[in-house]
């Protein structure tokens, strides 16, 4: 959220003619990066040197407004002639009754949307480096909103509080406290997360899913007690794998409730314990016999 006025009007307005939330996202990451050099405002134009995050090669976003005509300029200097605002400006401040054409004898200080133009020679206006330009912008008005009059060539050139803008400097809105951490918003960074080049998570390939049972295992020791017994292990090995291959084939719902599962493993597993996993299920062990005689698995679909 910007705080004043003016730094509001130019980032409404340019949000407006880029109108691509991704773009957006992008151009404050890689401000946020240091991805900006030589800002520079004058009358009618900002413009700076942008380099994104995945490319080198320098790009010079430019963003124009059209500046006050002389008979603008008398008529708003002659508006409203008892309000402060005159010198106000000339000391180098913006007041916000400006926003209002009736005080300015009809001369808008602010200016149409569609009389934002916006280019960049990467060909791709509006881009994320045109984005970074007015993230960039923004943070500066925020602080000096009376830049704004220079963007609008108003009659008094406010006092530039920014003579390192127009170097090789890199120009960032990342905020940091005395203990040195960032605070950028969380859509931003998911923004910046999401931009980095990542290997796929999923294989290119597509595997081959038979009917075919799990070959048999090469035997093993047995495991100490009262661990599993080889032949326990192998039964859920086959089940666990039953379940990935329906799953993956035809997106066959997982049994994952305690209930349903442990009668679907008791009837699966040899040699279950039953007194232990009736007392996990709370209930008499002659009703989990029942049960598991009536357990009848999911069929499955083909």
């Amino acid at each position: 959220m910007t705080p004043n006025t003016w730094a509001h009007t130019w980032e409404s307005l340019l949000r407006a003619t880029i109108n691509d939330e991704a773009l957006w996202l992008a151009g404050h990451n890689d401000l946020s990066a240091g991805g900006l050099t030589h800002l520079t405002l004058e009358t009618g134009r900002a413009h700076a040197t942008a380099t994104d995050r995945h490319n080198t090669t320098p790009a010079h976003p430019t963003i124009t407004m059209p500046v006050l005509t002389d008979d603008q300029t008398t008529t708003w200097q002659s508006a409203s002639p008892t309000c402060g605002h005159h010198q106000a400006v000339h000391a180098g401040k913006l007041p916000e009754c400006l926003t209002n054409p009736a005080h300015t004898g009809g001369v808008p200080t602010q200016p149409a949307p569609g009389e934002i133009i916006s280019n960049c020679d990467c060909r791709n206006s509006p881009c994320r480096h045109i984005a970074a330009l007015t993230h960039a912008v923004t943070a500066l008005l925020t602080t000096h909103p009376a830049d704004f009059a220079t963007l609008r060539g108003l009659p008094a050139d406010p006092p530039q509080h920014h003579p390192d803008t127009s170097t090789h400097q890199p120009v960032t809105t990342t905020r940091t406290t005395p203990g040195g951490k960032v605070h950028i918003p969380a859509h931003h960074a998911w923004a910046w997360y999401r931009e980095c080049a990542e290997p796929p998570l999923l294989p290119t390939y597509t595997p081959e899913l038979t009917d075919e049972p799990v070959p048999n295992l090469p035997a093993q020791a047995a495991p100490p007690t009262p661990a599993p017994q080889p032949e326990q292990i192998h039964a859920l090995i086959s089940d666990a794998a039953a379940q990935a291959r329906a799953h993956l084939r035809d997106a066959t719902h997982l049994e994952c409730a305690l209930h349903d599962d442990a009668l679907r493993l008791a009837a699966a597993v040899p040699g279950v314990r039953l007194p232990e996993t009736a007392e996990r299920l709370a209930i008499d062990i002659a009703d989990l016999r029942e049960q598991i005689s009536a357990y009848t698995p999911a069929p499955r679909r083909h």
